[in-house]
């Protein structure tokens, strides 16, 4: 199912009528670069509805399965320490709006089983990043940054833990090449 984040009022309804769910993983996001002078009414809507709101939504009409599974959501967020960047408001504000949905929806779950975690990766190898790196001017190497395999394996990681724990946030680096 394909589902527009740009506009999550329209989620289809289908969603909430899931019996369990296990997980859900929100990695879904825009990183448009602009000033705030430069940045458009229509940039911050779709950027805080794709990075924050549309998974807030998803989240709620999913609650009930997760509920029912004593499941786990899961937030790929920023970079680890992301704050304040000139020229990428709307990305940061996002984020820092992302993180504290996760540990809002951590908080007010802990008492159903529901596990909640927020992966923090560094640079990873996207065709977003590369349009973003450009944007700013800085050199992009796919080789200097974490694979989408490596951070998926995080992912399988959090979501296989045992029912005894769970890790609240994971930042994970690239590793510096010589």
């Amino acid at each position: 199912m394909l589902l527009d984040l740009r506009n999550p009022a329209d989620l289809p309804q289908p969603l909430a009528g899931l019996g369990r769910l296990d997980a859900v993983v929100h990695c879904a996001g825009v990183a448009d670069v602009a000033s705030v002078e430069e940045t458009s009414y229509s940039m911050w809507s779709e950027t805080l509805a794709v990075n924050v709101v549309a998974a807030a939504e998803l989240t709620r009409a999913l609650l009930p399965a997760l509920r029912e599974a004593v499941g786990h959501v899961v937030f790929v967020n920023a970079a680890p320490n992301l704050h304040a960047v000139p020229r990428w408001s709307a990305y940061t504000a996002s984020k820092a709006a992302l993180r504290e949905l996760a540990d809002s929806l951590r908080a007010e779950e802990a008492r159903n089983g529901l596990r909640v975690t927020t992966i923090y990766p560094g640079g990873t190898a996207t065709e977003l990043l590369q349009t973003v790196r450009a944007q700013f001017g800085r050199p992009y190497r796919a080789a200097d940054c974490i694979q989408p395999a490596t951070l998926a394996s995080v992912v399988l990681t959090v979501l296989d833990m045992r029912d005894d724990a769970c890790l609240p946030e994971v930042s994970v680096l690239p590793m510096p090449r010589r």
